[in-house]
């Protein structure tokens, strides 16, 4: 499995809430984000390049957004647009053992149009209609990674970002 270090999302090394597929039906979990490493070097994988992670053990990562973390500030935030509550981001997951708990990594994807301007690559965001297809291994999962079109993806300022620039701008 290749990895991809990449700051673009918060909550790394913390348990989050992600659906898996038990056999019969989707059930909801908190695992550990991130897989252990062999490389001494290398603590945790948080996320992998989609193109060349083994994807045996899906799982979606339940999100409202993602965002870009350069240097410590939140660039910008991204949500999809849409009407359900919340969307998912393709994940793979590892069963535990005794030195590192149930955990799973995110998957990355070249960019979509919206997000180009801002990143090469970012997570994976399964589209709504692939879900149970995703979490049950019906299709290959490359090709349920395909892109959003234009304007799927609202981009925003983070807020603290934009009190700091009034804030400024006051002064």
């Amino acid at each position: 499995m290749d990895a991809e270090n990449d700051d673009a999302l918060v909550g790394i090394g913390k348990r989050h809430r992600v659906m898996v597929w038990d056999g019969d039906k989707e059930r909801e979990v908190e695992l550990h984000w991130g897989l252990p490493s062999r490389d001494p070097d290398i603590f945790q994988i948080p996320l992998l390049k989609s193109e060349t992670a083994i994807i045996d053990r899906p799982c979606l990562l339940l999100a409202t957004e993602f965002g870009l973390v350069k240097r410590g500030k939140t660039v910008y935030a991204a949500s999809l647009v849409s009407d359900e509550p919340f969307f998912c981001i393709a994940a793979v997951w590892r069963p535990g053992g005794r030195d590192w708990p149930d955990s799973f990594a995110a998957l990355t994807v070249p960019a979509y149009p919206d997000l180009a301007p801002h990143k090469d690559r970012h997570v994976a965001v399964v589209h709504p209609d692939d879900w149970f297809d995703w979490l049950m291994r019906a299709r290959d999962p490359l090709d349920m990674l395909r892109p959003f079109p234009k304007d799927s993806f609202l981009i925003m300022p983070p807020i603290q970002q934009g009190f700091d620039e009034l804030l400024a701008g006051a002064a």
